[in-house]
Order: C-alpha cells, then sequence, then structure tokens
C-alpha cells in the first residue's frame, strides 16, 4: 500500500519540491494550494505544481480559513485504510494543523512538539526562540517589543538606531514591515506599513540593527531525539522583491560550521520538535548569529534533496514507523541552485533585468522547475513566463 501525504501551501515551487521529493519513495500525493480569499482566479486555476504527474489530487483552499481547511483534510483527505501524513509549507497552516490536532490526530500524522510548552505558535515567536537560542550558546542581536493595538503604538526610548523591524511573528505578519531603521522617523513608517497593509493589530520585533557579511540558511529533519542536518545554504542573491528568500544560493557541506550547527541541533531538541525544519541565520562581525526558526520545510529545501538527501522522505517513513537505515544524511559536494519563482518575481518588478534573468538560468546547477522525468510543471512556467513578457512588453510600450 501507498503512504498517503497531503502538501498544503502558498507558493507552488516550494510545494513542487516537497511533491517531487516524496515521489522518490512512491507515496501516493494530494496538494492543497492556499489562496488569497480575494484571489479568485487562483482559487479557480490550476497552479503549476499541480500539473507534475506524481500529484493525484489537488484542492485549492482559501489562506487563512482554518475551518475550511479542517473540513477538506477530514472530507476529501481522511483515509479509512491508513493515517495520512501532512505537510504543511506554511506558517499559517502549521498553526492551523497545531491548532486542531485534536481533531486531526484519529486520521493524520504531522509534525509536532514533545515537550512543554507544546504549542506551535508560542515555538513561532522570535522572542521564545531567541531567548532558547542564547541559552543554548547562540549569538542574538538585542531586541524589544512593539505592541500595534487597533493602530496605535508606543516606541520605548531604549530602542538604539540603527535598528531592524520585523513582525515577532511570521504566520501573522509576514515578511512586511522588515527592514532598516536609522532613526524613529523611519521607524515609524515602518511601523505604519504594517498596521495599513498587515494589521492593525501585531507585536513587532525591532532588533539592533546588524551588518551582514553573509546569510546561510540550513534544512534539518528531527525525531525528537536525534536531528539531521545535512548541509549549509549559502544565500549569494537575496530577493528583492521576496524579502529574506535566496534568489541565488549555494548549497554546501557542514565543514567549517560544526560547532554552530551542534548548537542548531539542541536548539530544536530542547524544543522537541519532530518533523523537518529550517533554520536563518547570519555573519555579522566574523560572528554568526540566530535569526529564525521555521517549523516547516524552508522555500530552498530542493536543493538539499538534489544533492542526494531526502528530508521530507524521511519524515514520511518515520511517520509510518519505518527505518531509515540507508538513506543518505549528509551533502559532500557543493553546487549552485537558483529558485525560478523569485527570479520571475524580481524580473517581474523590475529589480533584475532580463539579462540578469537568463544569467542565472543558465548557470545555475540546481533549479527548482525543470525535472526530465516530470516535464509539465516546466512547460506550464514557461507558459506564465511568456504571459508575463507580454504584459511587460506591452507595459512598456504604453510608457512610452
Amino acid at each position: 500500500m501507498k503512504h498517503k501525504v497531503v502538501i498544503i501551501g502558498h507558493g507552488y515551487l516550494s510545494r513542487l519540491g516537497l511533491v517531487r521529493a516524496v515521489a522518490e519513495i512512491g507515496c501516493d500525493v494530494t496538494v492543497i494550494a492556499t489562496t488569497s480569499q480575494s484571489d479568485r482566479k487562483s482559487l479557480s486555476q490550476k497552479s503549476i505544481d499541480c500539473y507534475s504527474k506524481y500529484v493525484n489530487h489537488y484542492y485549492c483552499c482559501p489562506r487563512k480559513d482554518n475551518e475550511a481547511l479542517i473540513a477538506l483534510l477530514l472530507d476529501k483527505c481522511a483515509d479509512s485504510t491508513q493515517k495520512v501524513v501532512l505537510i504543511p509549507d506554511g506558517d499559517d497552516v502549521v498553526a492551523a494543523i497545531d491548532n486542531n490536532k485534536e481533531v486531526l490526530r484519529e486520521h493524520f500524522l504531522f509534525p509536532h512538539i514533545v515537550k512543554e510548552p507544546s504549542s506551535m505558535e508560542y515555538w513561532m515567536e522570535k522572542t521564545n526562540q531567541k531567548q532558547l537560542a542564547e541559552e543554548v550558546g547562540l549569538h542574538v542581536a538585542e531586541g524589544r517589543v512593539i505592541e500595534i493595538t487597533d493602530g496605535h503604538y508606543y516606541i520605548p526610548k531604549e530602542i538604539k538606531y540603527p535598528c531592524y523591524s520585523k513582525p515577532l511573528a511570521t504566520m501573522t505578519g509576514g515578511k512586511g514591515g522588515m527592514r532598516r531603521c536609522d532613526n524613529e522617523k523611519e521607524l515609524k513608517s515602518a511601523l505604519q506599513y504594517i498596521i495599513e497593509n498587515r494589521n492593525r493589530t501585531e507585536k513587532v520585533l525591532v532588533e539592533d540593527y546588524k551588518e551582514i557579511e553573509t546569510e546561510y540558511a540550513l534544512l534539518g529533519f528531527s525525531d525528537g531525539e536525534t536531528v539531521i542536518i545535512p548541509g549549509i545554504l549559502e544565500f549569494l542573491t537575496v530577493s528583492k522583491h521576496n524579502k529574506g528568500i535566496a534568489l541565488q544560493g549555494m548549497v554546501k557541506p557542514i565543514d567549517g560550521f560544526e560547532e554552530v550547527v551542534e548548537k542548531f541541533k539542541r536548539l530544536v531538541l530542547d524544543i522537541g520538535f519532530v518533523g523537518v525544519f529550517d533554520i536563518d541565520f547570519y555573519k555579522s562581525g566574523g560572528l554568526y548569529y540566530f535569526c529564525e526558526l521555521n517549523l516547516r520545510y524552508g522555500g530552498s529545501g530542493y536543493a538539499i534533496t538534489k544533492m542526494g538527501v531526502n528530508l521530507p522522505a524521511m519524515m514520511v517513513r518515520y511517520f509510518y514507523g519505518e527505518s531509515l537505515d540507508g538513506m543518505q544524511t549528509t551533502i559532500t559536494g557543493s553546487a549552485t541552485y537558483i529558485n525560478e519563482r523569485m527570479c520571475m518575481d524580481d524580473w517581474n518588478s523590475g529589480f533584475i533585468s532580463y539579462k540578469d534573468y537568463r544569467r542565472y538560468q543558465r548557470t545555475a546547477d540546481i533549479r527548482f522547475v525543470p525535472d526530465v522525468n516530470d516535464p509539465a510543471p516546466e512547460n506550464a512556467f514557461r507558459h506564465e513566463y511568456r504571459k508575463r513578457m507580454l504584459v511587460n512588453g506591452v507595459k512598456s510600450i504604453m510608457r512610452k
């Protein structure tokens, strides 16, 4: 009997990476694309990842409509012959599943926390993460929390400038409002952006600004007792349209990072997390600083899969009680990769030229869309690319 997996999230390219990863062990795959409730077109239009030959069932669900998501899972995705593995690919989905775990656990297996506090939402808050990160010996930037209540807030006098603002929990605030602020006026502007474009009631973390030498990410799998971290992702070019996400990067072994990697493992074990995860960190002043832990697979995770370490498959096999013996757990070589969605978004927004876009594609060792054994998503991606090229051409003519 095939293992059944449901992949749930907002980004088509990260979902596609997860689809292909679990397909390597022969899973029956269902995708639930969470879309903006205002985007009626997305609700009716088939997404790029769902053209994959490995996707057996495909559903759309309004984003952040937890009642609709849970009803869809129970009605369309439960199986009377086996429990189904849920792979959340978004912070809001992680929280929705965790907050409804008592209802779901009869039919599903999913990432969870085995220690107290066992709430995913508790560990999504950056202040809670940073406190524990300091306890395991990691460097963190000092920060304070500003609470916005119905559009009103107070800025503590203790805040130092320059500073960097970010939502306390990405689940509610997204990437909006993430920016360097050199003075109180600029900080107020960042807070106003959150009020007008995100939430009028929100908690914002304001950290001491650090000059970043290099940004990194790592991905791993934890069974609650052992943590596997196979390699490091070094950001070579960061997307300007989608803040904090690598447009181009390099995947490489953990050589030279062993000490900080052990601290990251301790962090995950002390939380008691079981599942696949992603950690962002950076180098500043010769030191490695913890940035944040995502209790889900990261958007660049498919680069790890392409290097031979299939973390999502490990999680599925673990949840079904199978041995992980024989599965590759370390990366031995290096390779560059690109995230084609980030490339397209940056080009479409005017941050990079068409020439740069093509150069990124030509020079990458790993690309997330093309697959000779699964060509349909690439064909769909090319169609979207040609459509955007036509629209941009028309806009350019009209401006002239």
